[in-house]
């Protein structure tokens, strides 16, 4: 089971996993998302840190948190675990 997922979007899909960013309560702070992006693909232009949270918002994978700085949490967590195997990333099942 393959999906249409850059490695970038799928690198910011586990890193909310591994968070635990799973309801309204624990989001994460998009700029720390690009932070963590930047570090990882210090060259990457496309897609840009904010495009790959747009497809994964997209995709239905995650949901925005509307604050002073936006937040996001992954919203469709059985979804998120299967991509997440399927492109061998590591998850416990489930949660």
């Amino acid at each position: 089971m393959s999906c249409s997922l850059p490695r970038e979007a799928l690198f910011i899909l586990n890193l909310l996993y591994k968070r635990r960013c799973v309801n309204i309560d624990k989001g994460y702070h998009s700029e720390l998302l690009c932070k963590q992006y930047s570090n990882k693909f210090p060259t990457r232009e496309y897609p840009s840190c904010k495009e790959a949270i747009k497809i994964l918002l997209n995709e239905g994978y995650i949901t925005k948190i509307r604050k002073k700085k936006d937040k996001y949490y992954i919203s469709d967590m059985n979804r998120a675990i299967q991509t997440l195997i399927s492109h061998r990333y590591i998850t416990l099942d489930g949660l």
